[in-house]
């Protein structure tokens, strides 16, 4: 897609300006036009296909490509009917000679346990006090969409993690398998490995629908029937509650975990989402069919999920983002890429102003996919491990008194143990304890230590270690380093522990366990340690770090730029008139009061519903 001279004249300036110092520490108009001139070179410069030969794709039976969204995401783009489907590949952010995997010995220099040990394990818990536990599940719900490597190679010799001295890990040994790469194409020689993409690539609402024809089918099911339901709605049970899947895990049945296209790493707060908008998806239903009566169970179905899809992106884009960016320059940029500079009221007053992005924002302005065809990356996926924004536990109060009913373990609020809950909290009272609790900060030592022995459910006696996953994943995927990461997106490096973060214990923490070497730091370490204080460090009012914010700027607006249902198709003819206004008129706020109306009290004054909610009697 050819840049417009203003892009150009953004790009070069964004640079200049660099030189002198962080775009957050110029005045507010400087610092936005430099967030949307990175954005532009990074367009230009950090967009690599890793793609050499793309399946042949067939139309699939009985759906209007044109007008509705494929279970696999394939037909998105008519041109290349493979980009973004199920089973494509990871594209990357960084030049493709630079994402070579490690291999032992340098995999394991630092141990990702010794990591996990000295650096993110969590002592006491730091909140973050503006945001509520919503929030943490939001994300966690998002990337179900958008990306998952699937199951490991198990065919593969494990990777040995080195223990350090004196670690009483709790099988004496740690092997993790790796992970499993696409078979190697005409082409590949002399390419590094890629990963293909078991998820849909798109923001089509897949953690809702599934990312399979089969998977979408069953969630369609009537689980008072087993027949799929021929109104278009979602199968719910009659409490309204999410169905139960029937799944074996270690040989015996296991009926008690809850339906849905993805529910893997399943717990709590990602059950009141899933279930928000599945309601959501049939109350979209019954608006559609006041205006189209006669139509089809299945063409009201494809049409709400269109609609649901869409909703869940503005709220990602206009309400979440700018949520965990709470900067008057980082709220602008997000939202801008919504309903652009000219804003909402505008934008719904008066429409577009021309086919550009920056005055009325990319919903409705021509697809483009810029330097390589639309993927989720690695690189995204990488600065997406949010993990310690997860608490260790959680109070179950009730919305009427605030009153705890009972407090559990993260492990008690996982898998299985989630219909548990239920059975003995309310679901209006699970979701008003969640928007009256805080989320963890993405802060050095406040990864949960849940989540640092977790039990692997497909294998008897078999644990893992998340953090030191976390660390492995990136290494062994070729995700650079922290300072080598700094460099390829044309931000500063640090030379020196000191100029990476302003805590002198965690300087000496990090100089100790990278051996004096900067340059070994790993991507999430630094991004957790980036100084809020320093010239180049995080920008003030962000939840997460300024390098994780700068593929953010690139790969938030990719997601809506590269799909056809947010520019070209984004419009009343495809989505109907009742869709279109749905989406344009809706947010998180109206989602909660259509079915969580009794607690309109508690949310009702939070400028932002990822803001916390006022408590009873507060």
């Amino acid at each position: 897609m050819p840049e417009s001279l203003l892009d150009r004249l953004l790009g070069r300036f964004a640079r200049t300006a660099a030189r002198v110092k962080a775009w957050h520490r110029w005045p507010y108009f400087i610092g936005v036009a430099m967030i949307v001139g990175h954005r532009v070179n990074m367009r230009r410069e950090n967009l690599t296909d890793t793609e050499v030969s793309p399946p042949a794709v067939p139309p699939p039976d009985g759906v209007d490509v044109r007008g509705m969204r494929t279970a696999d995401g394939s037909y998105n783009d008519l041109a290349k009917p493979w980009m973004g489907m199920t089973g494509a590949r990871f594209g990357r952010n960084m030049p493709l000679a630079e994402t070579f995997g490690e291999r032992p010995p340098r995999l394991y220099e630092p141990s990702p346990r010794l990591v996990s040990n000295r650096l993110l394990a969590r002592r006491d818990f730091v909140p973050v006090p503006h945001l509520n536990l919503l929030a943490a599940a939001w994300i966690q719900f998002m990337v179900h969409d958008w990306l998952s490597h699937g199951s490991n190679d198990r065919a593969a010799q494990p990777w040995d993690v080195p223990l350090p001295e004196g670690d009483s890990w709790i099988d004496g040994k740690m092997t993790v398998l790796p992970t499993d790469p696409d078979p190697r194409r005409p082409g590949d020689q002399g390419r590094p490995d890629a990963f293909t993409n078991v998820e849909t690539s798109w923001w089509d609402g897949s953690q809702v629908y599934g990312s399979t024809l089969e998977r979408l089918l069953l969630v369609r099911t009537d689980p008072a029937t087993g027949k799929l339901r021929e109104d278009g709605k979602l199968g719910l049970r009659e409490n309204g509650a999410l169905p139960l899947e029937n799944r074996t895990i270690r040989g015996k049945p296991s009926p008690r975990l809850e339906l849905a296209g993805v529910n893997g790493n399943w717990w709590i707060a990602l059950s009141v989402l899933h279930r928000l908008f599945a309601h959501e998806h049939n109350a979209i239903v019954d608006r559609l069919r006041i205006d189209f009566p006669d139509a089809s169970g299945e063409w009201l179905f494809q049409k709400a999920r269109l609609v649901n899809a869409a909703l869940m992106a503005k709220i990602h884009t206009v309400e979440w983002t700018p949520a965990l960016m709470n900067s008057h320059a980082g709220r602008t940029v997000m939202r801008g890429n919504f309903w652009g500079i000219m804003g909402e009221t505008f934008t719904n007053a008066y429409g577009r102003i021309g086919s550009g992005e920056i005055l009325s924002g990319i919903p409705g302005s021509p697809q483009g996919h810029h330097s390589a065809p639309y993927a989720m990356t690695e690189e995204f996926a990488a600065v997406y491990r949010l993990h310690s924004l997860i608490p260790d536990e959680i109070s179950f109060r009730r919305h009427s008194n605030d009153e705890e009913i009972l407090r559990l373990d993260l492990p008690k609020v996982a898998g299985g143990e989630v219909c548990d809950v239920y059975d003995a909290v309310s679901f209006d009272d699970v979701v008003y304890s969640l928007g009256t609790s805080n989320p963890g900060a993405l802060v050095l030592h406040n990864f949960p230590n849940a989540l640092r022995q977790l039990d692997r459910l497909d294998s008897q006696g078999v644990h893992f270690d998340l953090a030191a996953i976390d660390i492995l994943r990136d290494r062994e995927r070729g995700v650079p380093r922290y300072c080598a990461f700094r460099r390829h997106i044309d931000a500063h490096v640090p030379t020196s522990f000191e100029e990476l973060t302003d805590d002198p214990e965690w300087q000496r923490e990090l100089r100790e366990v990278y051996n004096g070497r900067i340059e070994d730091v790993d991507l999430l370490v630094g991004t957790l340690a980036e100084a809020k204080s320093a010239k180049h460090g995080t920008p003030p009012g962000f939840g997460f770090s300024d390098t994780a914010f700068r593929i953010f700027i690139l790969m938030a607006s990719r997601r809506l730029k590269s799909d056809r249902f947010f520019t070209d198709d984004f419009r009343p003819e495809i989505y109907t008139p009742a869709g279109f206004a749905w989406v344009q008129e809706n947010s998180l706020r109206t989602v909660l009061e259509r079915h969580c109306g009794a607690l309109r009290r508690h949310f009702g004054d939070a400028r932002n519903a990822f803001f916390p909610w006022t408590k009873a009697g507060g």
